[in-house]
């Protein structure tokens, strides 16, 4: 039933065209798909859960796969004959197993409607232990309707051991002529078998996240809503307590009078102990939207917020952004777009390095003319680098030639410099910038307005690391700022007032 397969795959030690570390294809004519990374034995490893493709159409098998930080990978399909699974979601168990979750069903291996939850217990080294199958098919659900998306389920190891999944079925409404999704809450032992359940009928499109609330045995649950339109409904977060009941929400649907944000993600890490970084698609009127990561605390209190890449240069339609986090200086997040050029389109991944004040240090830009590239949630390494899975397509269908690629890449912090698109490069009045430029001992940055008592002025070098955060003191429309004991080369300075940029640029020291 199970096949075992250990291998160790190509991989790249050098700086090509993207700059990354080392790459993995994971295969041609989409051999192999990863719904999820999880970082797991403290960063050592980062895992993969998704599927593998079989001889037979739209009939899949699990894919779990265990990659190291030199670009070694072991990987393990499950086949369960005559039937289509894939995975969805894995955690680390406390013994220090591996619990693969997803789907199945035998229905023609048709995978738009599942009605199994399979749950594998493997071993450090991949090796099967134990297997469940749960059918969903009751007097509330009737299965998974498309459940060829990542975010049907999501589970977390609990205060006590145990494992919490959260679970997106379906149930159809008759007057409506469609389906519905909603949740059910499944706590598991570590086999996988079932210790209670707990249903909420709340309208779910996708289960982003599930993390605990510091200092707390609640849970927080970020959700998108709706059926159709799975952007709307009961997007937020939601507090889970240990009875496994909905006891708090906070909406995310609108900010600042007119503006709004959907299709809100996380990765679960609270910084010092209070603040998450969340990523939300964030209306402006009635049609420009564009990513932007949020600085929160736990009641959705906003302290910063960023205006993601490519929103200054890719506008025709924001695909989504996943973060990384490593420490408090070193935040990777990952977003793409597309746009159309010459009746093309074009697309864009952006590997961006933020530190924990949301403060943009640097920016990678991924983008082949007619190549789609789209992006998997990553997983961060103990290294100061993260995993992420990119699916490139060349848009090309015509016999012998590769149709799709499914590449693992990873990046460290030293590939994402600082490069001059991190900057605004909009025009500027030549009396508002900084000069002299290059300079040896000091810089002179004009201000076109009154300053607050708040105001900062922040220097970063071409690494991304911070190499001056200071209030701004005294009062005019000119700061001199002395710089001789920073080392030569590029330099990037922003000036702030609280949440708000007030001017930035980019200085040389000689």
């Amino acid at each position: 039933m199970n096949k075992w397969l250990i291998s160790i795959l190509f991989f790249v030690l050098s700086h090509g065209l993207m700059g990354q570390e080392w790459s993995v294809t994971l295969g041609e004519e989409s051999e192999g798909w990863l719904f999820d990374l999880i970082q797991i034995d403290e960063g050592e490893y980062v895992v993969g859960i998704g599927r593998h493709n079989t001889a037979v159409s739209n009939c899949y098998d699990g894919l779990v796969i265990k990659a190291d930080k030199d670009g070694n990978i072991a990987s393990q399909t499950v086949h369960l004959p005559s039937k289509t699974l894939e995975y969805f979601s894995g955690v680390q168990l406390p013994n220090g197993n591996l619990m693969a979750i997803g789907a199945c069903d035998d229905s023609l291996c048709d995978y738009h409607y599942q009605k199994y939850i399979r749950i594998d217990v493997f071993n450090e080294q991949l090796v099967p232990i134990s297997s469940q199958t749960y059918c969903v098919d009751d007097d509330v659900f009737d299965h998974f309707v498309n459940p060829n998306n990542g975010h049907i389920m999501k589970s977390i190891v609990t205060n006590s051991g145990s494992v919490l999944l959260a679970a997106r079925l379906s149930y159809y409404v008759e007057t409506w002529n469609y389906y519905n999704h909603a949740l059910r809450l499944y706590e598991l032992d570590e086999t996988g078998t079932i210790i209670r359940t707990h249903d909420n009928m709340l309208i779910v499109g996708s289960i982003k996240e599930l993390t605990y609330i510091p200092n707390t045995d609640n849970l927080m649950m970020l959700l998108d809503g709706g059926a159709f339109d799975y952007n709307t409904g009961a997007v937020g977060w939601y507090t889970i307590d240990t009875e496994l009941n909905i006891i708090d929400r906070q909406t995310m649907v609108h900010l600042n009078g007119e503006e709004r944000i959907s299709d809100i993600a996380c990765e679960g890490y609270w910084i010092d102990g209070q603040y998450l970084i969340v990523d939300g698609e964030q209306y402006e009127g009635s049609s420009f939207t564009h990513h932007t990561l949020f600085k929160t605390d736990a009641s959705m209190n906003v302290a910063a917020t960023l205006p993601l890449p490519p929103h200054d240069s890719c506008t025709w339609v924001p695909l989504g952004t996943n973060t990384a986090y490593v420490n408090d200086s070193t935040i990777f997040a990952v977003s793409y777009c597309s746009e159309t050029m010459s009746s093309e389109v074009v697309y864009q991944v952006n590997i961006i390095l933020v530190d924990k004040d949301l403060n943009l240090l640097g920016r990678k830009v991924i983008k082949d003319d007619n190549v789609i590239k789209l992006v998997r949630p990553p997983a961060a390494f103990n290294d100061e680098s993260f995993l992420v899975m990119i699916f490139s397509r060349n848009g090309s269908q015509y016999p012998g030639e590769p149709f799709a690629r499914y590449e693992l890449m990873k990046f460290r912090r030293e590939d994402i410099e600082i490069t001059w698109d991190v900057v605004s490069e909009t025009e500027k009045d030549p009396m508002s910038v900084a000069y002299p430029n290059p300079t040896a001992s000091s810089i002179n940055i004009p201000i076109d307005e009154v300053l607050s008592n708040d105001a900062r002025i922040q220097i970063f070098d071409a690494q991304g690391m911070k190499c001056l955060d200071s209030e701004i003191g005294g009062t005019g429309n000119m700061i001199t700022l002395d710089v001789h004991n920073l080392d030569a080369g590029l330099y990037v300075y922003k000036i702030v007032s609280g949440k708000r940029g007030l001017t930035s640029g980019k200085f040389v020291k000689e």
